[in-house]
C-alpha cells in the first residue's frame, strides 16, 4: 500500500504543475468530435487532496472550424486511488466519472468504466518526464 501511496502522490505532483493542454479526437463517426484541441489550464487545491483544473482553449476541426470550450475538472485523492469528475453543473453538483488505480506498473487504469445513456468511458493516465498523459476512449 506505501508504494501505491508514493506513486499517487508523485501524481498528484504533476497534477498541480499541469498548466496546458493538446488533445486529439477521432472519431470512427463522420458527425463524431474529430480535431485538434489546445488550451490552458487554471489548476487550484480548494483543499488537501482535492485538484480542480479549470480549461479553456479552442478545437480546431479537419474543415478548418474553430470551437471554443470550457470544462471544469474535479481531482480528488482518495486512499490509494484517484477520482475524476466533471464539473459541468457545479462544485455541488458533480459527475463521477471515475476513480483510477494504479495498474501494471506502467499506468493509471479506471476501476469501472463510466457509462452516460449509450456512450461507455474508459481512461488511463500514464506520466513521463514533459506530460501527463490523459488517454480517454469513448464507444456509443
Amino acid at each position: 500500500m506505501e508504494q501505491h501511496l508514493t506513486i499517487l502522490s508523485d501524481l498528484w505532483s504533476r497534477l498541480r504543475d499541469v498548466r496546458s493542454l493538446r488533445f486529439e479526437a477521432r472519431s470512427q463517426s463522420k458527425t463524431g468530435w474529430n480535431g485538434v484541441g489546445t488550451g490552458q489550464v487554471v489548476v487550484y487545491e480548494s483543499i488537501e487532496g482535492i485538484l480542480v483544473f479549470q480549461e479553456s482553449g479552442s478545437r480546431l476541426s479537419p474543415e478548418g472550424v474553430e470551437l471554443r470550450f470550457i470544462n471544469t475538472f474535479k481531482w480528488s485523492a482518495i486512499g490509494e486511488r484517484l477520482r475524476l469528475e466533471h464539473l459541468r453543473y457545479g462544485a455541488d453538483r458533480p459527475v463521477f466519472l471515475f476513480d483510477l488505480v494504479w495498474g501494471d506498473s506502467t499506468e493509471w487504469r479506471e476501476v469501472t468504466p463510466h457509462q452516460c445513456d449509450k456512450d461507455c468511458y474508459s481512461a488511463s493516465i500514464t506520466v513521463s518526464e514533459k506530460q501527463v498523459l490523459v488517454a480517454w476512449s469513448i464507444h456509443g
